[in-house]
């Protein structure tokens, strides 16, 4: 049983049986805080993955294609396209789908994280958030998830079918495994050496009152907004906490209209992203 106390030694025992998280995400962060992170740079990191080099391919020529104009096969050149937040957004969308490959369960999660990533993007926008630091964090917030998958995924998938009634994934996650995922998933982000605000973002995503940074804030409301707007669709979304003082950190206003143009471009960006 994983316990608060123990829980850094087991995970580092089990960061050694997880897919390896791809390095270049590490090296991505790094670069996320420098003021002189480029889209070269980016490209030097993302060129030899030919899952990340294809992504940037697909997505400027799919914008080309549509302006009838030809295809281009350098990345540099459709990396220059489509603008270095979309690579980055690119490179770390393949490097999670890469490091949760191996587990069959895994798509809901992948889903999940994604449609988080879009709406703590559009959230970021309208409260002076680094837009592509939320799409990362997003991305990652869940991360603690497939540590379950690893230790006993039967447990896990019966903990999250359960808590389709009533929402109490968190308190089942402890009875079963000892800690809950965001606990789990804070100590593996701190075991990798990520940001400190990443660590942050991704251990109270869940926290109804905790507020440590606005991209904390960002990835926490972001959280409870996918559920409420139901993307992906599922029986077991519900809106069961608002972390009110990250609503007010973020400066939003729900009933304003450009909150309501924000909840339509989440689910549009959601839906072409699942194509």
């Amino acid at each position: 049983m994983l316990t608060p106390s123990n829980l850094s030694g087991e995970v580092a025992k089990l960061a050694k049986v997880l897919p390896p998280f791809p390095r270049i995400v590490i090296q991505l962060l790094d670069k996320l805080r420098a003021d002189d992170s480029s889209l070269e740079a980016m490209i030097r990191l993302a060129r030899n993955d030919p899952v990340i080099s294809s992504s940037i391919l697909g997505t400027a020529n799919h914008l080309r294609r549509i302006h009838a104009q030809p295809e281009v096969y350098d990345p540099f050149i459709a990396a220059s396209l489509i603008g270095v937040n979309q690579v980055r957004s690119i490179v770390v969308a393949a490097a999670m789908n890469k490091f949760a490959s191996e587990e069959k369960e895994a798509e809901f999660l992948l889903n999940h994280s994604r449609a988080v990533a879009i709406v703590a993007q559009e959230l970021s926008a309208l409260s002076g958030v680094s837009t592509e630091k939320a799409y990362v964090a997003g991305i990652l917030h869940d991360i603690g998830q497939l540590c379950f998958h690893i230790l006993d995924p039967g447990a896990f998938q019966e903990a999250y079918c359960q808590s389709a009634v009533d929402g109490r994934l968190l308190e089942r996650e402890v009875a079963t495994f000892g800690v809950d995922h965001a606990q789990i998933g804070g100590k593996l982000a701190e075991h990798w050496e990520l940001p400190q605000d990443f660590v942050s973002a991704i251990l109270t995503h869940h926290d109804d009152a905790i507020v440590t940074s606005k991209l904390q804030a960002v990835v926490n409301v972001a959280e409870s907004l996918t559920r409420a707007l139901d993307i992906p669709a599922s029986t077991k979304n519900r809106l069961t906490r608002l972390n009110a003082p990250a609503v007010a950190a973020l400066g939003l206003t729900w009933k304003s209209q450009e909150m309501l143009d924000c909840f339509g471009r989440c689910r549009a960006r959601f839906s072409q992203a699942m194509g």
